[in-house]
């Protein structure tokens, strides 16, 4: 309870300072103003993402590609994701015999790319558009987890609009558990 009335006052005062939620964690500004903004629960109202939003993440979010470079970085590219070694010596070894320094290598299956997909993207506060998903992962995404959606409807965790799937206010704040049900 503590931990909800700490969430609500935070995106209270963040809205009163013109900051926009924009993901489960993630507030910015539209453009350079002090105006107050629309409440949390209307925030998947079309106006998209903050022009100050935290791009890198927003990518991760969306399934976008990202390389990782140097020890211990990880990277996901077209569905591979990679990690680099973490040890310093072994990495730099790798990379000064011209090898990449990668420890391991996991590759997704489209299920699962489109899954993970479903899952990050839930933390966005527009959630998914339907069609964009369907762009971006060749999967439906009310037919490939029709259970779950309904499921987040039933709990009031989640709506279905004519063109869009997005977690509520409530649904927002259980974003990990909600998305663990689209995992394959």
């Amino acid at each position: 309870d503590l931990a909800c009335a700490m969430y609500d006052l935070l995106i209270e005062k963040c809205e009163a300072s013109g900051l926009r939620q924009y993901e489960v964690a993630n507030f910015a500004r539209d453009r350079e103003t002090t105006e107050t903004v629309s409440p949390a629960s209307e925030l998947a109202d079309g106006r998209g993402i903050p022009a100050y939003a935290c791009r890198h993440n927003v990518n991760y979010w969306r399934n976008g590609s990202y390389y990782g470079l140097g020890p211990a970085a990880c990277g996901y590219v077209e569905g591979v994701r990679t990690g680099n070694w973490g040890n310093v010596h072994l990495y730099c070894d790798q990379i000064e015999q011209g090898r990449r320094a990668i420890a391991w290598r996991d590759e997704l299956t489209p299920i699962q790319r489109a899954g993970e997909a479903a899952a990050f993207g839930l933390r966005m506060v527009q959630g998914w558009g339907l069609e964009e998903f369907r762009q971006r992962t060749g999967f439906d995404l009310l037919s490939g987890w029709r259970l779950e959606i309904q499921d987040l409807v039933e709990r009031g965790w989640g709506v279905l609009e004519p063109d869009r799937f997005r977690l509520t206010s409530q649904g927002i704040r259980f974003a990990d558990a909600a998305g663990t049900l689209f995992l394959r």
